[in-house]
């Protein structure tokens, strides 16, 4: 007689063994890993974004005081 594979018997077992407690290790370091990049994606954006608005304030305070120039009157 031959065994018929019962899905929900397998996966119970898969996950009460040691492969549940490295999937959970695992996630964990994903979850961190993802974490990390992000910070770093973020921060490298708003130093980027940062710099970009600082030399837009200088640029435009050069048009303005281009425009305004003193008269001698």
């Amino acid at each position: 007689m031959k065994r018929k594979f019962d899905c929900k018997r397998f996966f119970s077992y898969a996950l009460s063994t040691k492969s549940s407690t490295l999937r959970r290790g695992q996630t964990a370091i994903e979850y961190l890993l993802v974490t990390v990049a992000l910070t770093v994606a973020f921060a490298s954006v708003y130093r980027v974004l940062q710099w970009y608005l600082a030399s837009q304030f200088t640029s435009g305070g050069v048009v303005i005081l281009r425009m305004y120039q003193e008269d001698p009157w």
